[in-house]
């Protein structure tokens, strides 16, 4: 059985409270030690989406996998 935090998350815009720049802050950085993460893209046309991919090269947080849908 797959681990959660190694599964895909639908984005949530609902989640994030505060204003633009706190927002921005949590989404671009770790949870875990606050450093900038890096991420990763793939795209998906025939069913508009792109699959995110964050992970930290400062400590072991691992990876955040996010579900964008496009419209």
């Amino acid at each position: 059985m797959a681990k959660e935090r190694d599964e895909y998350q639908f984005e949530n815009y609902e989640s994030y409270v505060g204003g633009p720049d706190e927002v921005k802050h949590e989404i671009e950085h770790c949870p875990k030690c606050g450093s900038k993460l890096m991420f990763n893209h793939l795209p998906d046309y025939k069913n508009l989406l792109i699959q995110e991919t964050g992970r930290c090269l400062e400590c072991d947080f691992g990876h955040r996998k996010t579900i964008h849908v496009l419209n």
